[in-house]
């Protein structure tokens, strides 16, 4: 299975509410590409991230394979903290997700919080409500023009794209 066909990817903005046991519901949308066990660890900015088994194999095999120069590099230390933070989960019965306690401290998810769940790809993030709105506060169009940049996409003559970062960034 190829992670990065069209067919695999996530995307979408969900709410949902965590129970009194920390337990959250699997958007619909998302549990056949999450698969009946699936990966929950920390992400950069304070969120968890749920990775489907062929995404987290391949995240594995990866950084089994790579050349890290050192336990002191930035990348190296972000990695360990976050296959080192990772738990195997499955939904229930009733597509709740019981998130771990770590995790959810981590991300500043209280029971009775409404969680966001976005699908981001391969992935999905859930965020506090408090996390997202900090993190959000950064996207704007100049961010979003240098990111673009940085990952070489062309934006010339794509007005739809323009019209994305808010305005002509090229």
């Amino acid at each position: 299975m190829a992670i990065s066909s069209r067919e695999n990817r996530m995307w979408g903005r969900f709410e949902h509410s965590l129970d009194d046991k920390g337990r959250v519901i699997v958007p619909q949308k998302f549990r056949e590409k999450l698969g009946e066990e699936f990966v929950l660890t920390i992400g950069p900015s304070k969120h968890i991230r749920a990775y489907p088994m062929a995404v987290w194999d391949a995240l594995e095999e990866q950084l089994a394979s790579s050349d890290l120069d050192g336990e002191l590099n930035e990348d190296s230390i972000f990695l360990q903290r976050m296959f080192g933070n990772c738990e195997f989960v499955s939904p229930d019965q009733q597509n709740r997700l019981s998130i771990p306690r770590h995790l959810r401290e981590w991300a500043s998810l209280r029971e009775s919080d409404t969680a966001i769940i976005l699908g981001s790809g391969t992935r999905l993030e859930l965020w506090s409500r408090a996390n997202w709105e900090t993190y959000s506060n950064e996207f704007t169009a100049a961010n979003a023009a240098q990111a673009i940049s940085r990952r070489g996409i062309s934006m010339r003559g794509d007005a739809a794209t323009r019209e994305i970062v808010g305005g002509d960034a090229g």
